[in-house]
């Protein structure tokens, strides 16, 4: 039986809603990033060595973070998409993937 099928299925104060729910979604937040790259641009517009070293910090801050809110997205998307696609057995309490259900 398909898992999202399963578990659309069952009433909300089931055990098993808990712990077969779909993984969450990333909600990617841009105020990190937004603040951080406004300090670098009046970091590196200072015009002093100290504060456009910080800058350039600060720039990297920036896309270290923008880098690491698209991972995560991507993994969480990936994983909520992997359990679309995942079977779950009733008689034993296991869930697999639709190619793995042939075999056994």
């Amino acid at each position: 039986m398909n898992l999202a099928e399963f578990w659309r299925s069952l009433s909300q104060d089931a055990e098993l809603k808990v712990s077969l729910a779909q993984p969450a979604s990333h909600e990617i937040r841009w105020v990190m990033p937004v603040v951080l790259g406004a300090v670098a641009v009046l970091c590196l517009t200072a015009g002093s060595t100290a504060s456009i070293l910080l800058g350039v910090v600060l720039l990297l801050a920036t896309v270290g973070t923008v880098v690491w809110n698209w991972r995560e997205s991507a993994v969480r998307a990936a994983s909520r998409g992997a359990w679309s696609t995942l079977l779950y057995c009733r008689r034993c309490p296991n869930q697999f993937p639709p190619d793995k259900a042939l075999a056994a």
